[in-house]
């Protein structure tokens, strides 16, 4: 059931008894907490989660006010809750009392993930409108700056025999798991786990010692842990039915607990199995292997040549960003692969229009490119480039991915008039 205020906060008993001062909100989140009472910030979790009975959620606002916090500050989901719960000011911002709980990180987690980046998405267009309104920013003659960067996945540097480890490890803890639950008793299991890891510090061994055998002495350590992965695969695949069979006789009886088992064994089975594909194609001395897996927990992830000396390639998705001249991100998009940057300029354009209301200026051209060059991409002849004058760093990407992450620049802005955005938040 859909909670989406917090109807019991006001000062108790205990609160009346502590000095007021402790409470009182820093001018940035004063500030943040006046912006995030606008209904419209509650309006797309409202249109997310309709259910009206049940055991009920958290108070959206909380969670909202949560969420900023967790961004601002960059924390994690269990950090987050640490933080909330030892400040009596950010309880405050929270809209908690010092009797009420504070959600713990795998209510956060799950909330977050049944919303989906989608209502991020719209809550940027609420901050948009409401900034537009509040003639904080430009609506018309805007200029804005289309850029993109990378942003690199949670991984380990991907290679052969560690993503064959990864899936040694993982299918293993999940075959242990079926057998304590019973399922599969008869099914042989063997640990290679520490086989492959003493392979794996082997070829670190050969790597840092160098020379010229040593690639064909990595490639013989690395067929080594192919075959035990494969040995590995063979027994999940045969785990995986026996799961599947008890999942059958149980019925409609059946638990989360079998299924989410199921369903891991035949998720990592499919990976590993496409990482010794792989494996083989470059063992035979192919190195350029398209859509190449990169990791076994994010298949999304992508290899990104980027041209820079300090990390040629980097692991992760491209992100557009465009930015108006007040600094705000007014459109952002998260792309799987490595699309050309020319094929996004009219779907960034787009986005700026559609969250703004209104086309951007055209602008002159700068030193680096031509009079004429990149039109059309608002679709009437608009130029989307950025001003002249340094480029800036990627360093304000972070903000983009928050959707209200634009509303702490406001806090630096005395009296709401002047627009200092030149801070990374």
């Amino acid at each position: 059931m859909r909670r989406d205020r917090n109807v019991a906060f006001k000062a108790d008993l205990f609160e009346s008894l502590i000095d007021p001062q402790l409470f009182e909100l820093p001018k940035e989140l004063a500030i943040i907490d006046r912006l995030l009472d606008d209904e419209r910030f509650l309006e797309p979790i409202r249109r997310k989660l309709t259910a009206r009975r049940g055991r009920p959620t958290i108070p959206l606002e909380t969670y909202l006010r949560m969420m900023y916090l967790k961004r601002r500050y960059r924390l994690g989901f269990e950090a987050l809750v640490k933080e909330v719960a030892d400040s009596l000011v950010w309880r405050r911002f929270c809209r908690l009392r010092l009797t009420d709980k504070v959600p713990d990180a795998t209510t956060l987690i799950k909330l977050t993930h049944r919303l989906g980046p989608e209502v991020i998405e719209q809550l940027n267009d609420a901050l948009m409108a409401q900034l537009v309104e509040a003639r904080l920013m430009k609506r018309h003659g805007q200029r804005i700056r289309v850029d993109t960067t990378v942003v690199e996945a949670n991984i380990h540097h991907p290679t052969d025999a560690g993503l064959l480890a990864d899936g040694v490890r993982v299918l293993t803890r999940l075959m242990r798991r079926a057998k304590e639950a019973g399922i599969g008793v008869r099914l042989s299991v063997r640990d290679r786990l520490r086989s492959v890891r003493r392979r794996l510090r082997r070829i670190g061994q050969v790597l840092r010692r160098g020379g010229e055998k040593a690639q064909a002495e990595v490639d013989r350590l690395t067929a080594e842990v192919a075959r035990r992965a494969e040995q590995t695969l063979q027994e999940a695949e045969r785990m995986a039915r026996a799961v599947q069979r008890r999942i059958r006789q149980l019925g409609p009886a059946v638990g989360a607990r079998y299924r989410a088992l199921a369903q891991g064994l035949v998720t990592y089975t499919r990976r590993l199995r496409r990482v010794l594909e792989q494996t083989r194609l470059r063992l035979q001395g192919i190195r350029t292997i398209p859509d190449r897996l990169v990791s076994l927990f994010d298949p999304d992830a992508r290899p990104i040549r980027r041209g820079k000396l300090s990390k040629p390639v980097e692991f992760g998705y491209k992100l557009t960003l465009v930015e108006t001249q007040e600094g705000f991100i007014s459109h952002w998009r998260l792309h799987v692969g490595n699309p050309s940057d020319d094929s996004l300029l009219v779907d960034a354009v787009a986005g700026h229009i559609h969250a703004v209301g209104a086309t951007p200026e055209r602008w002159p051209p700068t030193g680096h490119e031509q009079p004429g060059q990149r039109r059309g991409a608002a679709g009437d002849g608009h130029r989307a480039r950025g001003p002249a004058g340094p480029r800036r760093s990627g360093s304000s990407t972070f903000r983009a991915t928050l959707g209200l992450s634009a509303v702490a620049a406001l806090a630096q802005r005395p009296g709401g008039a002047h627009c200092a955005s030149q801070r990374h938040l």
